[in-house]
């Protein structure tokens, strides 16, 4: 039997953009309605001098009127593009939200494929998605599990009731967390109160 000869090659290192997004990847955060999931987003890439482009599928109210700045593409508009749509390259694109944006494409395989060709070979992809609705447990994505195991980060927001003051312990405000569920080559902490809202 011939000698097998593989070569060798090392990992890319992991480059992270906005604390807790992966460089190049395709990232997913998601959490319930209202928690403020595309703000924080943009402004953890804004803190950062990224300038994301926004393909928003839902028209929210503006993330400018948080002081929010990006690029914003009417997600409608993009779908019907296609392949034509200019997309430049080493650019992070928030998509919003997962949901909506199957509505229009028409299955979350076909979605799939698009992010894929946004995300080219340089591009950083940030998906935002919701909480299934299930009531014992609320960290489960609206999103098919094949898509979610295949994703770089996945990262679950979740609101964070703050407590009342006693006579030994000072009050604590309601906050945002934001839970590091994964991410390769991520070295801080798992779970993150009171995140970029």
């Amino acid at each position: 039997m011939k000698d097998c000869v593989m070569s060798v090659e090392d990992y890319k290192p992991v480059e992270l953009v906005g604390g807790v997004f992966r460089k190049g990847g395709i990232n997913m955060i998601y959490g319930a309605s209202g928690l403020g999931k595309t703000v924080s987003t943009i402004k953890a890439l804004n803190a950062e001098d990224i300038e994301p482009i926004l393909i928003d599928f839902d028209e929210n109210d503006s993330p400018a009127d948080n002081n929010c700045h990006y690029t914003h593409v009417l997600g409608t508009r993009a779908v019907a593009k296609g392949k034509d749509l200019q997309v430049p390259s080493n650019c992070v694109i928030v998509i919003d939200t997962w949901v909506s944006a199957t509505a229009v494409v028409g299955s979350e395989s076909t979605l799939l494929d698009w992010v894929k060709m946004l995300q080219g070979d340089t591009n950083t992809i940030i998906l935002i998605a919701h909480n299934k609705d299930i009531a014992t447990k609320k960290d489960i994505p609206d999103v098919d599990e094949k898509i979610v195991n295949h994703l770089s980060a996945k990262l679950h927001m979740y609101y964070q009731p703050g407590k009342a003051k006693t006579a030994k312990t000072p009050a604590k405000p309601d906050s945002v967390g934001l839970e590091v569920l994964k991410l390769r080559g991520y070295k801080g902490p798992r779970k993150i109160m009171s995140w970029m809202r």
